[in-house]
């Protein structure tokens, strides 16, 4: 019998595609046919590393970054032979590590590293699908992917890397964070309401102003909390023993003791939270639904605010924005938004009142983040099968820690993983750099160890003779 390659599809082509293919390269160790499916012209970009704006920094020191699993500097060291032009200068080693460098600069890095990764295996085809996924069908042993605008695809695998699915219009009525405008556009606006205080709002908010906004910023959100900054230089992550609690009020108290133990004792808060991340996915999954359900509702903007940070110069600046008066923060919720003339109307609800006020502004954009898109073609077509289905709290899909997608009876689906942030229902800490790498090299390793269904070997079988 002459075995006919394995066809691995990886359906996405940004950052968590772009690992997903690197890891399968270096993990499977036989040929097989790579498959990945990107409607844009651009690999692993994506939303995250894109071309919004080519001063729009990183959210994470240089040296954290790496899209190989078990080679965490090699950002730093890819950057480093960048600049350094083959002068070897220590100095300069040391400070990349410790600086945020351009988004769209590790997009490129990550680009570099997939071809570089399919170069190094002659032994595996390589075909890019520039196309997007409407159905994936699952044929008992094998699935069939099909597309907008090209032929259907056979695959033994195939991991979902969509992260947030295409860009689309907000549901809100608002623009979207990086909507085109006219040039003079965003230059003759008097006023902009950003509706979200997180990451996105601080881009829109700095990318205003490159582009000559000089009106008031109008910060609408619930809670009302800004990102917190990163520390001033790297820390050494600062592990904690955490109570064996399954109530979110215990294990948030703890963490706020700790964060304040430590400050006390010259280690900054942010050490705290780094260590928790290597235990998040065990502490989100020991939680009943229902205590998950009570961070989300409760303390996730508190966590992600300290979670998710700035570098101290771009914290800065945003600072700056509110002390000097040029942007304000309205704590409440955003009912509607509705075009007015050449500007928008907001319906709004302060927070602890009942009553509405109305806001009208020349600009409006929705800047309370991206989540995956359970409503696309592609999904909707593997839950009505039954081979996947929905987290308990509709953040993404039902999944193993390594991906592996759980169908409707609870079950594993054979050869079907999904990946990243299609996964934060599930594990939570899932949507970092760091974690989707560790995530695709364990998937990778799953689809390394894949044997053949009975179905499959009778057409291997088949295929021999």
């Amino acid at each position: 019998m002459r075995k006919a390659p394995l066809t691995v599809g990886v359906v996405g082509g940004g950052f968590t595609g772009a690992a997903a293919a690197i890891a399968c390269l270096a993990r499977i160790d036989r040929p097989f046919r790579l498959v990945v499916v990107e409607p844009s012209a651009s690999l692993g970009r994506g939303v995250a590393y894109g071309a919004h704006h080519p001063l729009h920094l990183l959210n994470v020191r240089t040296r954290d970054l790496s899209v190989r699993a078990g080679q965490p500097g090699d950002f730093l060291n890819w950057a480093f032979r960048q600049l350094d032009q083959g002068e070897n200068h220590a100095g300069l080693h040391e400070g990349l590590a410790h600086t945020f460098l351009p988004r769209q600069l590790f997009g490129e890095y990550v680009r570099q590293r997939f071809f570089e990764a399919a170069e190094a295996r002659p032994d595996v085809e390589l075909t890019i699908v520039n196309a997007v996924a409407t159905a994936c069908i699952d044929d008992g042993g094998r699935f069939t992917l099909r597309f907008d605008r090209s032929e259907p695809l056979e695959a033994d695998c195939v991991l979902l890397a969509t992260a947030y699915g295409l860009s689309r219009s907000t549901t809100t009525g608002a623009l979207a964070p990086f909507e085109a405008l006219p040039s003079d556009r965003l230059a003759s606006a008097r006023s902009v309401a950003l509706i979200g205080s997180g990451l996105t709002m601080v881009d829109v908010l700095l990318s205003a102003r490159r582009d000559g906004f000089q009106g008031k910023a109008i910060v609408i959100s619930r809670r009302g909390q800004l990102p917190r900054p990163h520390a001033a230089k790297g820390v050494v992550p600062h592990e904690i023993g955490l109570p064996r609690s399954k109530r979110v009020s215990g294990l948030t108290g703890s963490v706020a003791i700790a964060c304040a133990t430590a400050e006390a004792h010259g280690t900054p808060w942010q050490s705290v939270i780094n260590g928790l991340r290597s235990s998040l996915q065990d502490i989100w999954r020991s939680l009943p639904v229902e205590e998950q359900s009570r961070f989300l509702r409760h303390v996730r903007p508190l966590w992600d605010a300290h979670r998710h940070r700035l570098p101290l110069e771009v914290h800065g600046r945003v600072e700056a924005e509110f002390a000097e008066g040029r942007a304000v923060l309205l704590r409440g919720s955003v009912t509607a938004v509705e075009q007015d003339g050449d500007g928008f109307r907001l319906t709004l609800r302060p927070r602890g009142s009942e009553r509405v006020e109305a806001l009208t502004v020349d600009l409006a954009f929705d800047c309370t983040g991206h989540r995956p898109d359970l409503n696309s073609p592609l999904i909707q077509s593997l839950v009505a099968q039954g081979a996947a289905r929905a987290d308990a709290h509709r953040l993404g899909l039902a999944v193993e820690p390594n991906g592996q997608i759980l169908s409707k009876s609870g079950a594993p689906t054979r050869g079907l993983f999904a990946l990243g942030p299609l996964c934060q229902g599930s594990l939570w800490e899932i949507t970092a750099v760091p974690e989707i790498v560790r995530q695709c090299d364990e998937a990778a390793l799953s689809l390394a160890k894949l044997e053949p269904s009975a179905e499959r070997e009778m057409e291997l079988s088949s295929y021999g003779r």
